[in-house]
């Protein structure tokens, strides 16, 4: 395994395919991959565009590195200011990422988006639960019957 510092990080470079936008402020240093509705934007003040190389680092792989708790430990270290704490872009920059053959990284990255996949199904289903719960009870305070078929009695 190789390990190699994290892309430059930049403002005045439009928004593309592959790019990570990083909030600068927060409890949490929130990482997303940038969607083809902002592609030609500009980052804003708060947050960091990072570019990685494809031919290095695959973009989703860099990303579930930087969500990591232990790596979102290690920048909320670097985070200064009382209130809402800034991630200065050099504590960004000088972070040390594992970096694996490609092929690996692409397996890595297709893990993690199937992990949260999976999480935004089960927190969905938890959702639909809920509603279907409050309706049970609703309908038993009004006298009448639900089964969990969903269907009224």
């Amino acid at each position: 395994m190789v390990l190699g510092n994290l892309p430059g990080v930049a403002r005045a470079l439009p928004i593309k395919d592959g790019d990570l936008v990083v909030a600068a402020r927060g409890t949490s240093t929130d990482v997303c991959t940038a969607s083809k509705d902002i592609f030609g934007a500009y980052i804003s003040l708060d947050l960091y565009l990072v570019r990685p190389r494809p031919t290095v680092i695959n973009s989703e792989y860099l990303r579930a590195f930087l969500e990591l708790p232990a790596t979102q430990a290690a920048l909320a270290s670097e985070k200064q200011g009382s209130g809402l704490a800034r991630l200065p872009k050099e504590a960004l920059e000088k972070t040390t990422v594992p970096i694996p053959p490609l092929y690996q990284q692409r397996l890595i990255a297709g893990l993690s988006l199937s992990l949260e996949d999976e999480q935004k199904l089960l927190n969905r289903l938890g959702d639909l639960r809920k509603c279907l719960t409050h309706e049970a009870i609703s309908r038993a305070f009004r006298g009448k019957a639900i089964n969990f078929s969903g269907r009224s009695e």
